[in-house]
C-alpha cells in the first residue's frame, strides 16, 4: 500500500511514522507543510488561526528531515515531501477550521484519486484535534473531523485512517515504546527554542506523561487519569489545556474550568 503520512517534528505524529514504518510494510511518504508563503491576505481570508505557532518551514523542515533520516537508516526507508500551503490547499467557508489536518487531506486526496497513492494516515489524537485549542474553533468542525469529512466529500478512491485516535492513544504510549534517540529527537516547545523551556504548555504536556511512565503507571491507569480530568460526569469535555498547570505546577499556562461540548471522535474511511 501506498501511504501519505504528515510530520511536524513532534511526538504524535513521530510515534506514528515509526508505527507504521514498524508494523507494515507500505511505501510511505512524509508530508511536512510549508506555511512560510500565506500572505496576509490569504491569511485574513482564510481563518488560519490554527496554523499559528507552528515556526519557520526551514527550522521544521530541518527537524523532519533529520526523524526520516533516522527512520530510514534504523527501521526502513521512507520519503519527505516539503509541501506548500496556499489556497487551493484551504477550505472557504467557516464550517471548517482551516487547521493542517483538513490542508494535508486536500493534498493526499488528489494524489490518491490519480492513483499515485492508496491511503493518507492521520496523527490527530484525542487531545490535539482542535478542541483543545482554547476553544478559538470549537463553535466549528475540529481538524480531524474537518480532514475525513473532506476526504468522504472529495475522495473516489482509497482511505483515510485515524491510527492514533482509533488506538486511544497518548503520549505515554510514545515515551514508554519509542527508541529513546527518537524521542529525543521531538523536542517540541511553544516557545519554539533551541532547547525545552520546560514551563510552556507543550513542555507541561510532556512531563506530565513522563512522570507517569516513570511512576511505573500502565497505559491504562494513564489513560483513566486523562479521562477523568477531560471527560466531565456532566457530558462535557474540558481540554488538557484547560487543566495540566494543576498536574504540572510549573506550567505557565492558566488553569481554566472552560468546558464544551463531549467531541465526537471521526473513525477512519474506505471509499466503497
Amino acid at each position: 500500500m501506498r501511504t501519505i503520512i504528515g510530520n511536524s517534528g513532534g511526538l504524535d505524529s513521530t510515534y506514528a511514522l515509526w508505527k507504521l514504518l514498524s508494523t507494515t510494510d507500505d511505501e510511505v511518504t512524509v508530508v511536512l507543510l510549508n506555511t512560510d508563503g500565506l500572505t496576509n491576505q490569504v491569511i485574513t481570508r482564510f481563518d488560519v488561526r490554527s496554523f499559528n505557532g507552528m515556526g519557520s518551514n526551514a527550522v521544521r523542515l530541518q527537524k523532519v528531515q533529520s526523524i526520516v533520516n533516522w527512520l530510514s537508516v534504523n527501521v526502513r526507508p521512507c520519503t519527505l515531501v516539503n509541501v506548500d500551503v496556499d489556497e487551493t490547499l484551504l477550505l472557504p467557508g467557516i464550517e471548517y477550521p482551516n487547521s493542517p489536518q483538513p490542508a494535508l487531506v486536500e493534498w493526499a486526496v488528489a494524489k490518491i484519486n490519480a492513483d499515485l497513492a492508496d491511503r493518507v494516515v492521520m496523527t490527530a489524537e484525542r487531545e490535539n484535534d482542535g478542541y483543545s485549542n482554547g476553544g478559538t474553533i470549537t463553535t466549528r468542525a475540529p481538524g480531524a473531523t474537518a480532514a475525513r469529512s473532506r476526504f468522504v466529500e472529495k475522495a473516489t478512491r482509497g482511505e483515510i485512517s485515524f491510527m492514533l485516535l482509533e488506538a486511544n492513544y497518548h503520549q505515554g504510549v510514545a515515551l514508554r515504546e519509542m527508541p529513546k534517540t527518537l524521542v529525543d529527537m521531538t523536542h517540541s516547545c511553544d516557545v519554539q527554542g533551541s532547547e525545552p523551556c520546560g514551563v510552556c504548555f507543550k513542555c507541561s504536556k510532556r512531563k506530565f506523561f513522563a512522570e507517569a511512565v516513570a511512576q511505573g503507571k500502565t497505559d491504562q491507569e494513564i489513560r483513566d487519569k486523562v479521562a477523568l480530568k477531560s471527560e466531565l460526569p456532566d457530558g462535557r469535555w474540558r481540554s488538557m489545556k484547560n487543566w495540566i498547570a494543576e498536574e504540572v505546577p510549573t506550567c505557565t499556562r492558566p488553569a481554566s474550568n472552560e468546558t464544551w461540548e463531549m467531541p465526537s471522535w471521526p473513525t477512519s474511511y474506505k471509499v466503497p
